[in-house]
């Protein structure tokens, strides 16, 4: 594949965070798997000059962002300039973290897939380090957010963020994966084996980041005293740059560590390799974050055999094995901080022991092995994006686009009425056997599997997993709807919501449908109506383009990548289908916007009286409940 990872930060540079360090080392191991690889970052002056050059086997373009005016127009101008110089690469997947959105120009006006990976987003940052929100931040977050909601993939590095995102941007969380991030451990190890830049006390203990709010630094600047007092000849060592946000933060450890000023040395912003040197050297390294997504520093320091104590926040509890690789504190508060440093530096067996197990620990996350998942993720998100859909897709991730309970699904408000619509009645019934037909993970009958007997069918193993998950007292049972696995004349009522579209035969389906409920029994199904003027009303369907649009509605509402799995259907179809089945339609419910109907839903009663000449129990022939 030809991908391009766009980055706002990468080396060289001083003042590097996380993201360069991913993109630096991603990079090169998607070239060592035989990917053509560009990556695209902002020029920031210094260092290496703007323009295109190779480096390791990875094409590098430092995009001059051109001179600074004002602060919405320079974000915009930069975000094309970047995307034009993606474009001229011809990727065919682009890769982006949504920290400084440098893909939402390509989002909103380009076919390139984008596979966004989850830092953390600037608001969230600016939360954290309780920092008030001005006009840019906010232009920021809704970047952000816009990026990664119309993004072809989404991951995350730890569990802890993409949960968090999810919350925060009201994203589905079934469309974040989580894949780890990488350290290429033995770059690492030779960085450490280097010699550090300054001359460093004989015993120390590091912190290494930046200094800022959310690193913790506050309840350190509190804890460290009492830790060097108990610890005589011990210093404390502090490896990064000052962010100049947090800098009543930073005066205040400062003044914190006043009494011990003579052991506490502050190198600011060191290049990541002679900073490894640092660390490697450490009796211990402190990371008392009050969040990270991932922790980069968490995983380096045990890739040199430093043991850790950390915050038992954010990504850490996942990467830190508690009491084997490394140690959890509370977040924010001096006195555990205090005592846990306090007793690991006085126990030399436990700091060995937990050295060897963060050597092992840290082989989790060495680059080759994940960059294989984030390079099948990229293969995946562009062959979803760029080809049409296959019947496969049912048992292989299809839960990531059927979402009708998540408030951003563009149907959300009429997914809930049309669900409302059966559960009303359902709620109202007195005890039936129900068959849900592709009733996916259980929305709408499995609240009711107490109170009716459920079987729920469906053709994917994955959602009816869900299903049982969700709702235990359903009765589960994979099946193609086509050839129900039930003998004639089985249930009192058929549920078949979201299914008739995804059928190739209009008049088959309903006849199977008819085939397993009881004479004088009910059937609720759905269509998705063939006038695609209800397209125009939801733009988040057609991604807010014009030619999306265009071609939706050229294929009667479906989108073009869906069009050889899903009909719709016109009303008089679909009445012509309940006729020619013998059914008798009682009503008809329209869900959608006004004037033209999105869905219908269906209410039909096989004809003719049940065995003994009544309607089975509970239902009546004109009603629903008798």
């Amino acid at each position: 594949m030809r991908l391009s990872l766009l980055t706002p930060e990468y080396p060289p540079g001083e003042k590097l965070g996380g993201i360069a360090t991913h993109t630096h080392t991603m990079a090169r191991a998607l070239t060592r798997l035989g990917h053509a690889v560009q990556v695209v970052t902002p020029w920031k002056g210094g260092g290496a000059a703007a323009g295109i050059s190779v480096e390791d086997g990875v094409t590098v373009q430092r995009v001059d962002p051109g001179p600074n005016l004002q602060a919405v127009l320079d974000r915009f101008r930069t975000n094309r300039r970047l995307a034009d110089a993606v474009r001229s690469f011809r990727p065919d997947v682009v890769h982006a973290a949504e920290f400084d959105a440098d893909a939402w120009w390509l989002t909103r006006f380009s076919t390139i897939p984008v596979v966004t990976r989850l830092a953390t987003p600037t608001g969230m940052v600016a939360d954290t380090n309780a920092q008030s929100w001005g006009p840019h931040t906010h232009l920021l977050n809704a970047l952000e957010r816009d990026q990664t909601r119309r993004s072809a993939a989404i991951y995350a590095s730890t569990r802890a963020i993409a949960q968090r995102v999810a919350d925060y941007w009201r994203i589905a969380p079934e469309l974040i994966q989580v894949i780890p991030n990488s350290i290429d451990l033995a770059a690492v190890r030779a960085a450490g084996a280097g010699t550090p830049p300054v001359s460093l006390p004989d015993r120390f203990i590091v912190f290494f980041g930046r200094l800022e709010g959310r690193k913790g630094i506050a309840a350190l600047g509190r804890a460290i005293p009492d830790v060097l007092a108990a610890n005589p000849g011990l210093h404390l060592v502090m490896v990064g740059g000052e962010d100049p946000a947090s800098a009543s933060v930073i005066g205040q450890f400062r003044r914190d560590v006043a009494p011990v000023a003579d052991r506490v040395h502050v190198l600011g912003a060191l290049p990541r390799n002679h900073a490894l040197a640092v660390v490697a050297r450490a009796e211990l390294a402190v990371i008392p974050s009050l969040w990270e997504s991932f922790g980069f520093v968490v995983v380096e320091a045990m890739a040199l055999g430093v043991p850790v104590v950390a915050s038992d926040c954010g990504g850490f509890p996942e990467i830190v094995e508690q009491g084997r690789s490394g140690w959890l504190v509370p977040p924010g508060e001096a006195a555990p901080l205090r005592d846990m440093l306090i007793a690991r530096l006085a126990d030399r067996p436990g700091l060995e022991a937990a050295s060897a197990a963060g050597l092992e620990r840290a082989r989790d996350f060495d680059v080759d092995g994940v960059a294989a998942r984030v390079a099948s993720l990229l293969e995946q998100a562009g062959a979803e994006r760029n080809q049409a859909a296959s019947s496969g897709i049912y048992n292989n991730g299809y839960r990531r686009h059927f979402r009708p309970d998540h408030p951003t699904t563009p149907f959300y408000r009429i997914y809930d009425e049309k669900r409302r619509a059966v559960a009303a009645e359902l709620d109202r019934s007195p005890r039936l056997r129900i068959l849900d037909v592709g009733g996916g993970y259980g929305r709408i009958t499995g609240p009711f599997a107490d109170r009716h007997d459920v079987t729920l069918v469906d053709i994917s193993h994955e959602m009816l997993r869900e299903a049982k998950e969700r709702f235990p007292a359903l009765t589960v049972q994979q099946a193609d709807a086509r050839r129900l696995p039930f003998p004639d004349d089985s249930f009192d009522l058929v549920i078949a919501m979201d299914l008739l579209c995804h059928l190739p035969d209009l008049e088959a389906g309903v006849r199977e449908l008819r085939r397993v409920v009881k004479p004088g029994g009910r059937i609720a199904c759905d269509t998705t109506n063939a006038n695609p003027l209800w397209v125009v009303a939801y733009p988040s369907y057609y991604r807010w383009r014009p030619d999306r649009l265009l071609a939706t509605m050229r294929c009667h509402g479906v989108l073009p990548e869906w069009k050889a799995l899903v009909r719709h259907h016109w009303a008089p179809e679909m009445r012509k289908a309940i006729a020619a089945t013998g059914l008798t339609l009682q009503k008809t419910d329209r869900f959608g916007p006004p004037g033209v109907a999105k869905w219908h839903l269906w209410w039909c009663r096989r004809g003719g009286a049940g065995p003994d000449g009544q309607a089975p129990k509970g239902l009546s022939p004109e009603g629903f409940t008798s």
